[in-house]
């Protein structure tokens, strides 16, 4: 009997059907990484993080959008959670850091970074400065004007701006509200308003447009050298309109936010020495009330 029992154990084991090997699971996509960005050149900065990806590997979703909306969401942590804030308005990511919405950036190059183009707490830096500039029609004379000058008699009906409401006309406000004061800044721009040849335009496209066609004889647009050619090329602007990025508090993939603020650091971003006199560039979020109401007072619409 037992050996009856050995015969038909080694019969069954024989006929046992074989175990597979273990399959290795699939390995797991990271999820893109989210980007909220509310910025006029959508098409450049989509290019910009395509090379992102390329170097890194990291997919990104870039989500466009206003950005008081944007900056909204990321303070109450509503809608789909954004991974990195970029935004052409720094009042907004002023506000945003201001608010508890965004992380430092952790990178040693944000350390060489201009110290006026980041946050002291290196909550967010600026990416790409647009100099404020006076530009001309033509061969108007005087060929070069600064901001105070356009306020004299002689540039009467003569001027155009664009709306206050715009985020580079913020920040020019901000600017000369912390070099002259309130008071001076006020005057200087109620001079300007007596001098306007028509209403402020709603953007900076039809302001240009109104310059070049000879509509306006001057006018104070951002990065005015890509157009005319023929502005005041001090050394380091006096105001600027900006782009600038901060990496959400509570971001789904910090890691992934991290290495693309320390891409644009590296790749993207502008390059000024340390000696520049640059205003800083937060000004425009400390003062936003304050050069709210003094447009306001000013008839500056």
């Amino acid at each position: 009997m037992r050996r009856l029992s050995l015969v038909l154990g080694v019969l069954l084991l024989g006929c046992s059907p074989e175990v597979p090997p273990p399959q290795e699971a699939p390995p797991q996509e990271s999820p893109p990484l989210v980007v909220y960005a509310s910025v006029a050149d959508g098409e450049r900065l989509a290019a910009t993080l395509e090379k992102f990806t390329g170097a890194t590997g990291i997919p990104v979703d870039l989500r466009t959008g206003a950005a008081a909306e944007h900056v909204d969401a990321l303070i109450a942590k509503t809608g789909d959670p954004a991974d990195v804030l970029i935004t052409d308005d720094l009042v907004e990511i002023w506000r945003a850091a201001d608010r508890g919405a965004l992380r430092p950036v952790s990178s040693t190059a944000i350390g060489t970074h201009h110290a006026s183009l980041r946050d002291p707490d290196a909550l967010w830096f600026v990416a790409e400065i647009r100099p404020l500039a006076v530009a001309r029609t033509g061969d108007t004379a005087p060929w070069l004007v600064d901001f105070e000058e356009l306020g004299g008699p002689s540039f009467a009906g003569r001027l155009c701006l664009s709306s206050s409401a715009l985020a580079s006309n913020r920040v020019l406000l901000a600017v000369l509200v912390e070099r002259m004061g309130t008071r001076e800044a006020e005057r200087l721009v109620r001079r300007w308003v007596r001098n306007l040849a028509q209403a402020p335009y709603p953007d900076d496209v039809s302001l240009r447009a109104a310059i070049s066609s000879g509509e306006c004889d001057y006018g104070i647009v951002s990065n005015p050298h890509t157009v005319f050619g023929n502005w005041d090329k001090v050394p380091f602007p006096q105001a600027y309109a900006a782009t600038s990025l901060g990496i959400n508090r509570h971001a789904a993939s910090p890691d992934a936010a991290q290495a693309l603020a320390d891409w644009v650091l590296v790749n993207a971003s502008v390059r000024i020495p340390s000696y520049a006199d640059l205003p800083q560039a937060g000004i425009a979020g400390w003062r936003a009330e304050e050069v709210r109401l003094l447009a306001e007072r000013a008839g500056y619409r």
